[in-house]
């Protein structure tokens, strides 16, 4: 899973999942599915008071990938797995709700207040909150974190670009004391949920070799209930342990334990009470398997996330618009989407919008006439796209010569892409596109092919960390250089100047109403632009013990690892 402001600089905030994602729950037949993506609940994390739960335990974590690089500021470390870990050992000083509403983190920032012309905002930082080394933190971390992420530190840093929201900084400065500081911003900015998310310290951000390589392998310094205790490269395990010197209400486990598996061994090793949790998805074998443990139960929650085909821009085949809209109108949704969520309880629906999720009241669909399947339309624009083919038959070629062939990746042992894929294969069989489906090593698949652009269609998850619609500005938007070669997180490589402007436009909105109108009209321009092919929203399904609190299907809202435990017998 990738993460990123929706995943596309540094920043984590969307992640890419090699496993689908979304919520659901409950049994396998017909009659105990939901009606619709209405009848979704926003979370599913059996809400429990502290005080109900056991002091100590250990939450074994079934996690999609085995992670390298715990800088998640680094391209290689913008990982949806990665920023689970490091959201237990690192400081992030604002939160979510279920509903999405943002509210500071006492253990690290005890007030915040942003100005009413958004150009100001004030922070109170938690005096006793401190890095694992001794050393407090202060207004200093703050203001190197915005420097690095803005692009203004010197250095080659391995986050290309800006991040989204740093950008608009124009000074950090400190006010009474080193505990207190006021941001300005040279443009109105109201999604400060995003800012200072995963925060490091100034030593690290301000040094490119620390920066790239002291969190590779290693998590040396943190701030958190919980802290770094080993990385085992045997078996690719990570475990944290609660970490005494935590100024806040202590953790309630002893220690996470994240094992990176796929899902179908992890099905078995959570019936057979090896393992607490992990994300099941929607395959059907995962699925079944899970609900057979006696104190089990599958959560059915929104999830911040959905799953579509990314299609490659940065190819001469996919580089046209018009190639890419065929391909759209050749591929039916719905079977995509029915293919995968007829197994589990969950609506079968492709309505799916890219930047707000199905509990946010702006949430529509915004497909527009590339939404439905249409075959002739399809074959059309390839016509007139110069792939052609003699009779109808056949794969298409261009004046070259060249075949209209495209490489469809997978993760191995991810069975649900296998079959997208392969309908995929089937459905652009039939205007002519020729699909070789081809499996990829689970730990080189995003690493060695989606980031590097080695690929021509792919199909994985994008997963949001905050409910802010500004966060996939950096998966959407660009190029974030000069030359138009830097696309960051952008895998799509595609976008506009349109798209950009208005992701400008939205950040400076404050109004609900008025930023949801602009989130759509990005969405649709998204579509118009042939930027992914989205094709359900990622289901909320965690298998879960039955006595494991404050823990499940999140929605919009964060986790609170020192809250997560299990409830007293």
């Amino acid at each position: 899973m990738r993460i990123g402001r929706k995943v596309a600089l540094a920043a984590p905030a969307l992640a890419l999942a090699l496993a689908a994602t979304a919520c659901s729950g409950g049994g396998g037949d017909d009659d105990g599915a939901a009606a619709s993506l209405d009848d979704i609940a926003a979370w599913d994390v059996n809400q429990q008071d502290r005080d109900a739960l056991e002091d100590g335990g250990t939450l074994n974590w079934g996690t999609s990938q085995p992670i390298s690089q715990f800088m998640l500021h680094h391209t290689d470390g913008n990982l949806g797995v990665a920023a689970d870990i490091m959201a237990s050992v690192m400081p992030m000083p604002f939160k979510f709700d279920e509903k999405g509403e943002v509210y500071n983190y006492e253990p690290y920032v005890l007030d915040h207040e942003l100005s009413d012309d958004g150009l100001e905002l004030r922070m109170e930082l938690n005096p006793d909150a401190q890095w694992s080394n001794g050393e407090p933190i202060t207004w200093e971390d703050y203001e190197q974190q915005a420097m690095t992420l803005s692009g203004e530190e010197d250095g080659d840093f391995g986050a290309p670009g800006q991040v989204y929201g740093y950008e608009r900084i124009d000074s950090v400065e400190q006010g009474d004391g080193e505990y207190e500081f006021t941001v300005h911003f040279s443009e109105p900015f109201g999604e400060i949920g995003i800012l200072f998310e995963h925060l490091y310290p100034k030593e690290v951000m301000a040094d490119a070799d620390k920066f790239n390589e002291d969190y590779l392998e290693d998590i040396p310094i943190t701030a958190g209930p919980f802290k770094f205790d080993e990385l085992d490269k045997g078996n690719e395990t990570l475990t944290v342990v609660r970490d005494d010197d935590w100024w806040g209400e202590p953790a309630k486990l002893d220690r996470i334990i994240f094992q990176p598996g796929d899902p179908e061994a992890q099905a078995n090793f959570f019936v057979n009470d090896e393992l607490d949790t992990f994300y099941v998805g929607y395959e059907a074998a995962v699925y079944e398997r899970a609900q057979e443990r006696a104190d089990g139960r599958i959560t059915e929650a929104i999830d911040n996330g959905y799953r579509y085909i990314e299609m490659n821009a940065d190819t001469d085949e996919l580089s046209d618009v018009d190639v890419r809209h065929a391909i759209m109108l050749g591929i039916d949704r719905s079977a995509l989407a029915a293919a995968s969520l007829n197994s589990i309880d969950w609506p079968e629906d492709p309505t799916v919008n890219r930047l707000l999720r199905s509990s946010s009241p702006g949430f529509q669909d915004n497909s527009g006439d590339l939404g439905e399947q249409d075959v002739e339309r399809a074959e059309e624009l390839l016509d007139e796209a110069g792939w052609t083919r003699d009779g109808g038959e056949g794969v298409r070629t261009n004046d070259d010569g060249d075949e209209l062939s495209l490489r469809y990746f997978c993760p191995a042992g991810i069975q649900a892409c296998t079959n997208e894929a392969e309908i995929t294969q089937d459905q652009l069989g039939e205007i002519g596109i020729d699909i070789s489906v081809e499996t990829r090593p689970t730990d080189a698949y995003f690493e060695d092919h989606i980031y590097t652009g080695d690929f021509e269609l792919a199909s994985f998850v994008q997963v949001g960390t905050t409910p802010y619609v500004g966060e996939g500005f950096e998966n959407y938007a660009g190029p974030f250089d000069e030359e138009g070669e830097d696309w960051g997180n952008n895998n799509s490589r595609a976008s506009t100047e349109e798209i950009n402007d208005k992701f400008d436009e939205l950040a400076e909105e404050t109004d609900p109403e008025s930023y949801n109108a602009i989130a759509n009209e990005i969405d649709a321009l998204l579509w118009q632009n042939g930027q992914g092919i989205p094709f359900f929203q990622r289901t909320g399904t965690w298998a879960v013990p039955e006595n494991l609190a404050n823990f499940g299907g999140f929605g919009l809202a964060s986790r609170t690892y020192e809250d997560i435990g299990f409830t007293a017998e």
